[in-house]
């Protein structure tokens, strides 16, 4: 009985973006599928099947017993962008999915994440207008999430029936990035945030990007499924995509120096540092798979580099969360 409720009680502290070391996991498994590295994709790849299947039965319990939080963080604008991480989560391993004998379970996860991105639209659409001033990194999931659909879409079959759709959903994600980089580049200018709150969470709008590249790699695939007026298009702007996230990484990487080095903040572990290590696998994979679509020729030294670079992030902040999690003797 002691168990029970202890479990109702943990469930209930359980994070809006819970799902976050699932994506970033899964992704970083891709990564290394693209890099060669079969093996330890796979088992990463595992590792992260299973983390999403406990907490989902968690988030079960915590929708069940703790409904009132559920609702509150979602009418939260600092909290609900956090659950768009459940839509990813899923769309990222359904794409994986869905090219083994458990295609079906794939079809599973893209209707999960498909009716979750809906809802939390929804959700979206009933902020207040100050909300705004609270605007992060976080913001980003929701195109995160949206083209983790797409990315879904061009995966499972029948291809010639989903890929069209994938288009107008790719477009639409691209658009919403661009809006919501418009809100948060005037709160930036308004209000910039102080050091102890500039966390990680802004990588995601570099891993925005790249996802959003990864997908229109995959729709470039399938050309011969798309309007011919829209081929040259969509090549031109996956290149313009990869090219942004690329020019993103610099100033990311002066702002945690500027945040640790110059204002001394503790660089101790925190979930936002899982939206560091989804974005690093998100660029490896985007890059691996712009090198084969549309520079074939090109070396691959940079994306095997790139692969096992962001397998060492995901050890580093894996280390980091076991660590904090382990109990001080006295």
């Amino acid at each position: 009985m002691r168990d029970g409720l202890r479990l109702r009680d943990r469930c209930r502290s359980l994070p809006p973006a819970c799902f976050a070391p699932v994506m970033a996991t899964g992704i970083v498994s891709r990564a290394l599928n693209e890099a060669g590295a079969r093996t330890a994709s796979t088992l990463l790849f595992a590792f992260a099947c299973a983390l999403y299947a406990c907490l989902l039965v968690a988030s079960c319990l915590k929708a069940v017993c703790h409904p009132a939080a559920i609702g509150s963080e979602l009418t939260d604008p600092t909290r609900v962008f956090g659950h768009f991480t459940f839509v990813a989560a899923s769309g990222v391993l359904a794409t994986r999915l869905g090219h083994g004998p458990a295609r079906g379970a794939a079809y599973v996860l893209l209707a999960l994440a498909g009716v979750a991105w809906v809802v939390l639209a929804g959700c979206l659409t009933r902020l207040p207008r100050t909300a705004a001033r609270d605007a992060d990194g976080t913001w980003f999931l929701a195109t995160v999430g949206l083209q983790s659909l797409v990315l879904c879409l061009t995966s499972l079959p029948p291809r010639h029936v989903l890929v069209p759709s994938a288009l107008v959903l790719w477009w639409c994600g691209v658009l919403l990035y661009a809006m919501t980089a418009t809100v948060l580049g005037r709160r930036l200018l308004r209000r910039p945030p102080e050091p102890a709150r500039c966390t990680p969470a802004y990588w995601v709008a570099m891993g925005a990007v790249a996802i959003s590249t990864l997908a229109g790699t995959q729709l470039h695939d399938h050309e011969a499924s798309l309007p011919h007026a829209l081929r040259g298009t969509l090549g031109l702007a996956v290149i313009v995509l990869w090219s942004w996230a690329t020019v993103l990484i610099p100033p990311l990487l002066a702002t945690g120096c500027w945040r640790h080095l110059h204002h001394r903040v503790p660089l101790t572990y925190e979930p936002a540092l899982w939206c560091v290590v989804f974005p690093v696998g998100m660029y490896a994979t985007a890059t691996a798979r712009v090198t084969t679509t549309l520079s074939p020729h090109a070396p691959s030294v940079a994306v095997h580099l790139l692969a096992w670079v962001a397998a060492a992030v995901w050890l580093t902040v894996q280390g980091h969360a076991v660590a904090a999690r382990r109990p001080v003797r006295p």
